[in-house]
């Protein structure tokens, strides 16, 4: 199959995989920065899905080029839950979870395609578990592989539009806990989520002429399954999505007397194929990579590329290249008042003053800004080689530094020596344990030529695992710390 990551890519193509019907949008990104879409549409009446996807992409245009295919399932078609999950139960397997969930050993779960996300929307830690048939999957993936394309994402419908509604309101909702209600033709999906993440969802009839009791049902619906979910409250802010003609027919009022907390109307997106294909583009462009996937396990190897955090590293390399000349701008400027200073000496001499205290001054200004030179440490040089020697799925989070300093307690003087510190994460292997790369970091910090001219001491410290709120995948933190003698 063809799955070779092609994310720098301005060009890709989403697509929704009904059960009659393939609907596709083309996303490309112009050169001043905006986005063209292009949609497209076939029938699958009694045709192969792989003919059917060939005729959908050359409608759009597509050359033979490799482009990036997101695919979306039909909401219908996949289940999704949310359930609370105790503090050990992160490692269970994901047959395990969904087994649990639907509370039935008859399932054949072998011929299900299952992913879980880990994560914590409200106070406990939950498990976001969706599946869908290993059939379906399968035969998505092998028609975008026989057309040459590479299927970059597979995931619910559902999903796709929970990941960027919150892209269609104020920057101050996009990480709260919503209800969320996206108008179809003759149905509606209700979802509760928090940003982009979905907590719940159902998808429900819509009553022609009778909408408005058909939204605050589904909103009252999606509150008894909270709890079950492992929230402690629900949300206090509705957003109904789509039919922007339909809001000038429904009672206003009657829905803020029968909908709780605040309520909003906002006319994209709706739930229809349409929509879901273009959701499916906006994210790919946009670099998100978070939220369900059915074929997460059969994605490209990961690249250090996504690892190692090369923007960050870069601006800290510039930050401290700037310092540096700082410094050196300031040192050439002693060392110019300091040769001025010398060549005034002859006539204060000559005047027939004493040039002793003078030279004395001289003297304790030239030897510190000796000492200065000798102890300078060429930060931008240190850090660069710091970061060639970490190994493979481990990156720097932070980096703190202090220079020698002395101070005085009760008569003593007592200086306290360089210091860098590295804070840095990695993820566990796959038996759950810390990785063994972390057990000789420090001897290779050692061995590193710029390291020992200016630390003596290197120290591994504070490691302990963690786990990513947004993702749930449990990782290890730590710190290495530099010191020279007192």
């Amino acid at each position: 199959m063809n799955n070779v990551d092609v994310r720098s890519s301005n060009d890709c193509v989403g697509i929704q995989c009904g059960t009659d019907r393939i609907t596709a949008c083309r996303a490309t990104k112009t050169m001043l920065g905006g986005t063209k879409y292009q949609y497209a549409a076939v029938s699958l009446a009694d045709r192969d899905l792989c003919d059917a996807l060939s005729e959908l992409i050359a409608s759009l245009g597509v050359s033979k080029t490799t482009l990036p295919i997101l695919a979306a399932i039909p909401t219908d078609e996949c289940y999704f839950a949310t359930r609370p999950i105790a503090s050990g139960a992160a490692n269970a397997s994901p047959r395990v979870l969904l087994r649990e969930s639907l509370r039935s050993s008859a399932t054949r779960l072998d011929q299900m395609t299952i992913d879980v996300i880990y994560w914590q929307p409200d106070r406990r830690n939950v498990a976001g578990i969706a599946a869908a048939p290993t059939e379906r999957v399968d035969a998505i993936r092998a028609a975008v592989a026989e057309n040459g394309h590479s299927l970059q994402r597979l995931e619910p419908a559902a999903s796709s539009l929970i990941g960027v509604a919150p892209e269609h309101e104020g920057r101050d909702r996009r990480g709260g806990m919503t209800t969320r209600v996206f108008l179809g033709d003759a149905r509606l999906l209700a979802v509760m989520s928090k940003g982009g993440q979905p907590i719940h969802w159902q998808t429900l009839p819509l009553p022609a002429g009778d909408e408005a009791t058909g939204i605050v049902s589904a909103v009252r619906a999606l509150e008894t399954a909270a709890t079950a979910c492992g929230l402690d409250r629900t949300p206090d802010i509705v957003v109904i999505h789509g039919r922007e003609k339909l809001r000038t027919l429904i009672d206003q009022q009657w829905l803020h007397d029968n909908l709780p907390g605040d309520f909003r109307w906002i006319d994209s997106p709706m739930s229809s194929d349409k929509d879901v294909a273009r959701a499916m583009a906006d994210r790919f462009l946009s670099g998100e990579d978070e939220g369900l996937d059915f074929i997460r396990a059969h994605r490209d190897p990961l690249q250090l590329r996504r690892v190692v955090p090369y923007k960050e590293i870069v601006a800290y390399v510039v930050a401290a290249s700037v310092l540096a000349g700082s410094l050196w701008l300031r040192v050439a400027d002693v060392r110019n008042q300091h040769t001025r200073m010398i060549s005034d000496a002859p006539p204060m001499v000559a005047d027939g003053t004493n040039p002793k205290t003078e030279r004395d001054q001289l003297n304790a200004r030239a030897t510190s800004i000796s000492q200065f030179l000798d102890d300078r440490i060429q930060w931008s040089a240190v850090i660069d080689e710091v970061t060639h020697t970490l190994p493979q799925g481990v990156r720097l989070t932070d980096i703190r530094g202090s220079a020698r300093m002395a101070q005085k307690r009760k008569k003593q003087t007592k200086t306290t020596p360089i210091t860098m510190v590295l804070r840095g994460e990695c993820a566990l292997d796959e038996d759950g344990a810390m990785p063994s790369t972390l057990n000789g970091l420090a001897d290779s910090m050692r061995s590193i030529d710029r390291i020992a001219d200016h630390f003596d001491h290197v120290e591994l410290a504070d490691v302990r695992r963690t786990r990513s709120q947004d993702t749930g995948v449990a990782g290890a933190e730590f710190s290495l710390v530099f010191t020279t003698k007192d």
